[in-house]
């Protein structure tokens, strides 16, 4: 087993190279297309193919592969995917569109409808995509904030905190004013607890609790996370002060309540934070 966490073999598919740590059989892909994009570099376990045939351009997430930044077996990958498609089940705007899931070849896949829409903050960072963001009207990227907060508070009224939700999941359409999150594999469902010490996720998303081992995970912790976002696209996520905020004054007053050290200070759902943010919003989308 330590040999093979060591080694790295080079695959090619539809002439798109990527690595893995041991031969998998990928012909299953075969009559959904020619593949034309691979991203084998997720820490999951999970590796992720664009693929363009018969069904037009899909996304398609796989489970089984032993992939070169994945510590863990193939099977505990499966489980976690399979596990993830009933929060899939439930339909949003800003909520990427599970099209299947299912055994396939040697583990499991979920296919996706491709999204044609850049990363907010790709790996490798690039501040790009953020930087067209902030420059929008205002307007603009108040609606896609809106899709994104109004997905997680029905995702909380359906049972489920946000777990691993990051800028890496967040695809911008600009043409459409909007966000879509792409990736909700590791939300949990109440109760939850940290059962990690540091859970999943970028840093600069995570709220105090998870960092905790034992704490408990609740709408206050997806609430600091919507916060944060809010921070990253009119303020500093840091810093977290008025004189960095660039978006209407009001709503600095609830994003930095959403954002508190102290969960009980905080919104204690997220439907109170969602209110709170639309009522400080007033005319502000006129603007």
């Amino acid at each position: 087993m330590d040999q093979e966490r060591n080694q790295k073999i080079t695959l090619q598919m539809d002439g798109v190279a990527f690595e893995l740590r041991k031969e998998t059989d990928f012909s299953w892909i075969r009559p959904y297309g020619k593949v034309f994009y691979v991203y084998d570099r997720l820490t999951t376990g999970n590796l992720c193919f664009g693929v363009e045939g018969k069904y037009g351009k899909l996304f398609i997430k796989f489970a089984g592969a032993r992939t070169v930044n994945y510590a863990g077996r193939p099977e505990d990958a499966i489980f976690t995917l399979q596990k993830a498609m009933q929060i899939y089940s439930i339909q949003h705007p800003a909520l990427t569109r599970l099209l299947a899931h299912g055994p396939a070849g040697s583990g499991y896949a979920a296919i996706y409808a491709w999204q044609d829409a850049p990363v907010l903050w790709p790996s490798p960072p690039d501040p790009k995509i953020l930087e067209r963001v902030r420059r929008l009207q205002l307007g603009r990227s108040l609606k896609m904030l809106d899709g994104v907060f109004d997905l997680h508070a029905h995702l909380a009224e359906e049972g489920y905190i946000a777990v691993d939700f990051s800028d890496e999941n967040l695809l911008v359409h600009f043409e459409r004013d909007e966000m879509i999150v792409c990736d909700i594999d590791l939300y949990r469902k109440k109760p939850a607890v940290n059962d990690r010490g540091r859970m999943q996720g970028s840093s600069r998303f995570l709220a105090p609790e998870e960092y905790a081992l034992g704490a408990v995970l609740d709408e206050s912790t997806t609430v600091y996370a919507m916060g944060m976002l809010a921070f990253e696209i009119f303020g500093d996520q840091q810093e977290r002060t008025r004189k960095c905020w660039t978006g209407p004054a009001a709503l600095f007053d609830v994003a930095e309540k959403a954002t508190r050290e102290k969960r009980e200070e905080r919104y204690p759902s997220m439907r109170a934070f969602l209110n709170a943010w639309r009522r400080a919003l007033g005319d502000s989308w006129l603007r």
